[in-house]
């Protein structure tokens, strides 16, 4: 069996565990964090070629290399958590969600748009600000020519632990979705 490859960009990397989960039917392009220590430990888990170590503000579509099926995001959750300071969207931290998808924009601008975007996160995302965050994720995701849908994932399916997180898969319109992979998409 002939080996699949598909290219990606991993935002918010951190260790790159999402790297480790991908395997190695995938190639990372570009990977990018703003943490130093983070960063160390990508480069010792995975080596440094890929990963850019700053702000997210800072980076530019022309820094970003081809052209990634997936663009993965683990934006940060402290002002979407239930437990963090209720700023959602509009905070610092979770507000970097905006330059994420400036350079989704951007790239779709250079027809580079990828054909899958994966959002992960809290599931504080869903009710911040009464769902309105999750709302203005949802109306960029379409009028960014995505098909979008959220599921909740909990680590106690496979860990001793639980830790629900929100994925948000979105698909640009313009790419075929299987039959029976999806039971609708809008």
């Amino acid at each position: 069996m002939e080996k699949v490859t598909c290219n990606y960009y991993e935002f918010f990397s951190g260790a790159g565990m999402v790297r480790a989960g991908l395997g190695d039917q995938w190639r990372c392009l570009f990977a990018n964090d703003i943490d130093a220590k983070k960063a160390a430990t990508y480069t010792r888990n995975w080596g440094g070629a890929q990963l850019l170590c700053g702000d997210i503000n800072d980076v530019t579509a022309d820094q970003l290399p081809g052209f990634a099926d997936l663009a993965w995001a683990s934006f940060p959750c402290q002002d979407l958590s239930l437990a963090g300071s209720g700023a959602g969207l509009e905070g610092e931290r979770s507000g970097t969600f905006w330059a994420f998808w400036r350079l989704m924009q951007d790239l779709t601008d250079e027809s580079r748009a990828p054909n899958v975007i994966v959002l992960e996160n809290v599931c504080g995302t869903l009710t911040s600000h009464g769902g309105r965050d999750f709302k203005a994720i949802c109306r960029a995701l379409r009028d960014g020519g995505y098909r979008y849908g959220p599921l909740v994932v909990d680590a106690a399916l496979f860990l001793p632990q639980s830790r629900p997180r929100l994925l948000i898969v979105a698909v640009r319109k313009d790419i075929k979705i299987p039959d029976g992979l999806a039971s609708s998409c809008p």
